[in-house]
């Protein structure tokens, strides 16, 4: 892809992920990304895991070193994992027990790799965590009411477990510890402008999570928009959904960077 492409692209779905990831390579992004990590103070929290109630959104560079993260590992685990974000993906609004994809027996298997939005969690000023928990609900409000139409009730749970605050989590002094969550956002935001045109990093920002990335690498976007009405109704019918899911797993093409380990430079 040249720059012209680069330039009229329209969404990161659009993006030769194999080409971007040697460009944040060579350019340092995610060291770059480290060094804004690094900046973050010692905590602690009680570890309860409640923040990890689904997988985050993410940046487009933190995208590419999940992915690279991914490709790095054994074929058997890279599967595993985008089953979970199929499953996700599809089901979320109906599970209220749905989890991130990389957490497992209450612990995050990549955790050293989190994105910002795990980082950021519970260290927002509490007028800051109000806002966000408001306009989380009515996003989720939003979306009961699109399925509704479409003959797909939403458990209530689903719509109150939209947990976007903590106030457990302390400095090292046994302090609430507070950062500029904004300001860091847009740090890693200048970060994306080097892969993307501006105009796609400001309309994405970090509002994707990896399952929805993946998927629409996978599949595309349509196709699991349609996919996703068909499963959530047959699930709230009692009907299995195994042989839709399996079709799905065979028509998806994952990203050529992860169809094989890649070398790292």
């Amino acid at each position: 892809m040249t720059q012209a492409q680069d330039r009229s692209m329209q969404s990161s779905d659009d993006a030769d992920l194999a080409r971007l990831l040697r460009r944040a390579r060579r350019r340092g992004l995610f060291e770059s990304l480290s060094r804004v990590y690094a900046e973050f103070p010692e905590t602690t929290c009680e570890n309860c895991a409640r923040c990890c109630f689904e997988s985050p959104g993410i940046f487009f560079v933190e995208h590419l070193r999940l992915i690279d993260l991914l490709a790095a590992m054994p074929r058997h685990r890279r599967g595993t994992l985008f089953d979970r974000a199929l499953g996700e993906l599809f089901f979320s609004w109906i599970e209220p027990e749905r989890q991130c994809i990389f957490l497992e027996s209450s612990r995050c298997t990549v955790y050293q790799d989190r994105p910002l939005a795990c980082r950021l969690f519970g260290l927002a000023p509490p007028e800051d965590r109000d806002l966000a928990e408001a306009q989380a609900r009515l996003a989720a409000r939003q979306e009961a009411h699109h399925l509704r139409l479409l003959g797909i009730e939403i458990p209530g749970a689903v719509l109150q477990r939209s947990l976007v605050s903590c106030d457990r989590v302390r400095d090292g002094q046994g302090r609430p510890a507070r950062v500029d969550g904004d300001a860091i956002a847009a740090r890693i935001a200048h970060l994306d402008a080097v892969l993307l045109p501006q105009e796609v990093v400001v309309r994405e920002f970090c509002f994707r999570s990896l399952p929805e990335r993946l998927g629409a690498a996978a599949l595309g976007t349509e196709t699991i928009d349609g996919m996703r009405v068909q499963l959530l109704r047959r699930a709230q019918r009692g009907e299995a959904t195994g042989d839709l899911l399996q079709l799905v797993r065979r028509q998806a093409r994952l990203p050529a960077v992860l169809s094989k380990k890649q070398k790292r430079r």
